[in-house]
């Protein structure tokens, strides 16, 4: 793919990202074929996960990919530190030739702590799901870049996500 160009690939368990050469790659040890995570950690400490699960509980919890996507939305915006929450886009994506639901959400958080105060710190989430029948896997790529997080920080997320490949 010509978008990736300069992009280094991390592959494993039949399923393979592009990913810029400045990151330092953290995979979890307890991770599997059949689920797991792996994180790209970039040099201004921003960071995108990859998780992967068994399809076929995620299909027992939610019929497709975009019931999967929202109920993910909605426990972020339930959660007791956030105090503001604004969708900035939705939108279907073909990430090698399945359907994916992308979301993009800004959100202020409580401080918390053993003292919760009244500051907030602003934030953002970027996630794309997607599911793959033939390797029975859901893929969740997400990040939650920080207020000073580069202004085309969600561009390269997108980038990444575009070099998504599963079989």
């Amino acid at each position: 793919m010509k978008d990736d160009e300069g992009f280094e690939r991390f592959s494993i368990y039949k399923f393979s990202i592009g990913y810029p050469p400045v990151c330092r790659l953290e995979f979890n040890p307890k991770s599997r074929r059949e689920a797991g995570d792996v994180v790209f950690h970039f040099p201004d400490r921003e960071k995108i996960f990859i998780s992967w699960g068994n399809l076929e509980d995620a299909q027992k919890k939610f019929p497709t990919v975009e019931d999967q996507a929202e109920h993910n939305i909605q426990v972020v915006k339930k959660n007791a530190h956030v105090k503001s929450f604004e969708r900035v886009a939705q939108d279907s994506l073909r990430i090698n030739s399945h359907n994916a639901a992308y979301n993009h959400i800004r959100l202020e958080e409580m401080v918390g702590g053993f003292f919760p105060s009244k500051k907030t710190i602003r934030r953002q989430a970027l996630s794309v799901h997607l599911r793959c029948e033939k390797l029975s896997r859901y893929f969740v790529i997400y990040s939650m870049p920080s207020a000073k997080a580069p202004e085309d920080f969600s561009d390269l997320f997108l980038l990444m996500v575009k070099t998504f490949e599963c079989h």
